[in-house]
């Protein structure tokens, strides 16, 4: 995570009878008008970052599950336990003497 970036919050969601790809995820960041990383999947887990109006307006009609089952051509009983989530930042810690050149040069 990048110093200063706002931490995101969103929903994950399961989906079933569907094997997602990185296309169906763009259509569905397309769409929600969200940005392309802001949408992952991992494990069948869905987890959708909610960082525009358009998606926060679908998230106010509680129609997130079914503006994603739309977008995938699937019926919304293949996805289920929907829950909030936090982003959580991962502090990457390293020694920058592990990018020096160890050659001299002379």
């Amino acid at each position: 995570m990048f110093p200063g970036k706002k931490i995101r919050e969103g929903f994950s969601m399961k989906v079933s009878g569907v094997i997602l790809n990185r296309p169906d995820l763009h259509n569905i960041a397309a769409d929600l008008n969200i940005a392309t990383n802001d949408i992952l999947i991992k494990d069948r887990i869905l987890t959708i970052y909610n960082t525009s109006e358009t998606c926060q307006e679908i998230v106010n009609d509680n129609a997130l599950t079914s503006f994603v089952a739309m977008s995938l051509n699937i019926p919304a009983e293949d996805i289920s336990e929907l829950q909030a989530v936090v982003e959580v930042p991962v502090k990457i810690e390293f020694d920058p003497s592990d990018f020096e050149d160890d050659e001299d040069d002379d």
